[in-house]
């Protein structure tokens, strides 16, 4: 038996067997054998019908923009194709596939990279950019030539506990509470992307653990403890009795079969506070009614537009809602607007290249930039409205106008739909400019959302997916405090509830519950937790003896050293 630790991300104790994830592209090319005119024929070919294969894809990509978007996004995609096709590329790769042993995978690696190398050192900017296109163009042809036209996180054996160095934002939209019963990684970000998705579904996650996948081999019987923060890789027989009881009850937490306390959460002086879950699916959804949830207070839309090879019509995106929020009937639910830049980008929607990606183009700033994109969320949300108690929110906001372009265009489909009643819209609390400046949002929208862990990330300076700047990650921080103290005040009787992971903090929820917050939104396997803490804590500003005795609002507070 090989026992690993590392820090705890998701609780939770769960048994399976490993599977080995490493990104497409970074997988061993083929042997090369050094034979002939017959292998490096055949090597001519797989480079023609990869080549083939992508013009397709592109081809496709290229009239779905145009529909969705415009002409000029759709003209990305066959500017790409007109590259791949240039002849003097053609004639490269040749020339690579005669000098001698290579395969069509090495070919296209040297050429590719030699060429997007060429761009990047460009003086001219618009041809630096083309370094992309070139790069976006060399995945493709090397996905196609191995014959990948789905995610590998995609159909999953059941049982699975997923080893990976490092899991990206459109990895985890394929994870899944059926198949995957745990995560083990090396990256140790709490507020990463995967971590985040591993609680909400309930999965027990660690990471930190360096020279894991050196350590795990596929197919290994893995005990995963994300409550400890231990993996024991085939362990022996003491320790599967140790643990099999734990292992059964994380299994019937998973399924949705064990008992669930649907008292509501009233706090010791009366005071009665909303349990809501976070989702992003009808998984999700049927998961957190099961387990008592009062609705939903955060619908994130990113994985349904990150898992599409394409990007869906309004159509599409009606059908996925309706599909979703099923389950909810005529329970609130608050659906945010895709909210993608920085580390979500989908394949199909090229964004421009930039040097501070979290501190460009992201989440309203996006939407903006492509107004048909916005335009077909806002007419799906509208008509799913009418059959729900739903409610719209505005990512990332930051500037006033924004928000006021964005409320103005929900208004005016509205009215050209015949909508009346135009659903609440709210807006996303997630910068310190928003929280600083709440006042000047209060006109425009209905209610607020505050997301704290992309607070805490640019209130700290400390990137959520960087592992190297873990500590400085404090969600509990007194700066992060503070500024929710001050967006509760100010938002006066505006509805206001808190959906980061700090939300989900036992510790913190007396401290939360005292600057005024009366609706936490949590992943769904930490619903009874979080009941059970609202209902010991008391709500008044008065410390009360659950108390760790540290006032939000006091001007002397003193920091929490605790890593968020």
């Amino acid at each position: 038996m090989l026992s690993l630790v590392g820090s705890s991300v998701s609780p939770g104790v769960a048994r399976g067997r490993a599977f080995i994830y490493t990104s497409e592209i970074n997988q061993p090319l083929a042997e090369v054998t050094a034979d002939a005119d017959v292998t490096r024929a055949d090597q001519h070919e797989r480079i023609r019908v990869a080549m083939d294969d992508v013009q397709r894809g592109l081809e496709t990509d290229a009239c779905q923009m145009s529909k969705v978007l415009d002409d000029a996004s759709g003209d990305i995609f066959r500017a790409q194709s007109a590259m791949m096709q240039d002849g003097a590329v053609v004639t490269r790769l040749d020339q690579q596939l005669n000098r001698g042993p290579v395969d069509a995978e090495e070919a296209v690696r040297e050429v590719f990279a030699s060429l997007a190398n060429r761009f990047r050192n460009s003086a001219n900017t618009s041809l630096r950019l083309r370094g992309d296109d070139i790069e976006d163009l060399s995945r493709r042809l090397l996905l196609s030539l191995r014959g990948i036209h789905a995610h590998r996180l995609e159909g999953l054996p059941e049982g699975t506990v997923l080893v990976a160095r490092h899991l990206f934002p459109s990895d985890t939209v394929f994870l899944s509470r059926i198949p995957t019963v745990a995560v083990i990684a090396e990256f140790a970000g709490p507020a990463a992307h995967a971590a985040l998705l591993a609680r909400e579904l309930g999965i027990p996650c660690i990471g930190g653990i360096r020279d894991l996948m050196e350590a795990i081999n596929a197919g290994d019987d893995i005990i995963v403890d994300g409550s400890g923060g231990l993996a024991f890789v085939e362990p022996d027989a003491s320790t599967i009795a140790s643990y099999q009881q734990r292992v059964s009850q994380g299994q019937d937490a998973r399924t949705g079969s064990s008992p669930v306390d649907r008292k509501p959460a009233i706090t010791i002086d009366g005071v009665a506070v909303a349990i809501m879950a976070n989702a992003r699916s009808q998984e999700d959804v049927d998961c957190a009614m099961r387990r008592g949830a009062e609705g939903i207070g955060l619908f994130r839309t990113e994985p349904f537009f990150m898992a599409s090879k394409h990007l869906p019509t309004a159509q599409e995106f009606t059908v996925f809602l309706d599909h979703s929020l099923e389950p909810l009937q005529q329970l609130r639910v608050n659906v945010r607007l895709l909210d993608i830049g920085a580390d979500k980008n989908p394949i199909y929607l090229p964004l421009p290249s930039e040097p501070d990606p979290f501190l460009g183009l992201r989440g309203i700033r996006v939407l903006l930039r492509y107004p048909d994109l916005l335009e077909a969320q806002v007419r799906a949300l509208l008509d799913a409205s009418r059959r729900f108690n739903l409610g719209i929110l505005l990512p990332m906001v930051t500037l006033e106008s924004d928000v006021v372009r964005v409320v103005d265009l929900c208004r005016a489909l509205a009215t050209t739909m015949g909508i009346s009643d135009v659903p609440p819209i709210g807006a996303m609390i997630e910068t310190p400019a928003a929280a600083l400046t709440i006042d000047r949002f209060l006109p425009h929208v209905d209610f607020f959302s505050i997301g704290s862990n992309d607070l805490t990330q640019y209130t700290l300076a400390a990137g959520r997916e960087n592992p190297s700047v873990t500590e400085y990650f404090q969600d509990d921080h007194p700066s992060v405090l503070r500024l929710i103290d001050l967006v509760v005040t100010e938002a006066g009787s505006k509805p206001i509830s808190l959906c980061g992971e700090l939300a989900g903090r036992v510790k913190a929820i007396p401290d939360l519950l005292r600057a005024g917050l009366r609706s936490l939104s949590v992943a769904s396997s930490l619903l009874p937790e979080v009941r059970r803490a609202v209902c010991t804590a008391v709500a008044s500003k008065t410390p009360g003896p659950e108390s760790s005795g540290r006032s939000i609002t006091s001007a002397s507070v003193t920091q929490n050293s605790t890593p968020g």
